[in-house]
């Protein structure tokens, strides 16, 4: 337990933790490195619900947890990606958008909170991570059903265009955020000139 935090922004901050958990089980050489990972990334899935409906049912939905919960999905998620880089399943491409996509979001989000500006969800950004985290645990599920049980045909294929779909929804989900936040990007605008 950590001082001064909810219970649901603890479970929040342990996903923080479990991002590099993934990675190290996912790229290790031990035999069952494979079924380690999707653990990890079934409990970082089902961290991500608990949070949330933990904060509203406790009423504990806080500006810290507003701000933690997007940026330990960020760095969970983008465990899997790396992940799937490295080993060869996912392009460069593909990771650099998804870090550039977060980023943006980030920084506008920040900005909002220091300009008290508002800036407003987007149920595409919840589908983005939704989606991100299905698509990781159906690429796991099926290396390890194509390494443990039968070999699926094309699997290297089937792989590569889940995850050029995650990313294409991602660029939209960046799009969804710019237009729909126009206001946000006016005021960086005039805030911006000297």
């Amino acid at each position: 337990m950590i001082p001064g935090f909810s219970l649901a922004n603890q479970i929040t901050l342990s996903r923080l933790a479990l991002g590099p958990l993934f990675l190290i089980a996912y790229l290790s050489s031990w035999r069952y490195s494979l079924e380690a990972a999707f653990v990890v990334a079934l409990v970082i899935e089902a961290t991500d619900v608990a949070d949330g409906i933990m904060a509203r049912r406790r009423k504990q939905v806080s500006d810290v947890g507003k701000l933690l919960d997007p940026m330990s999905d960020s760095i969970a998620r983008l465990s899997y990606y790396i992940g799937f880089l490295v080993m060869g399943l996912a392009s460069a491409w593909m990771v650099a958008i998804l870090v550039y996509r977060d980023v943006v979001v980030s920084y506008l989000r920040v900005f909002a909170a220091l300009t008290g500006t508002a800036m407003g969800r987007r149920t595409s950004g919840k589908w983005k991570g939704i989606l991100q985290g299905a698509t990781a645990l159906v690429v796991m599920g099926l290396l390890i059903i194509d390494h443990r049980i039968i070999e699926i045909p094309w699997v290297g294929r089937i792989v590569y265009g889940l995850l050029v779909f995650v990313t294409a929804y991602t660029i939209f989900t960046l799009y969804e955020y710019l237009r729909g936040n126009k206001e946000l990007l006016l005021e960086i605008r005039r805030r911006g000139r000297p």
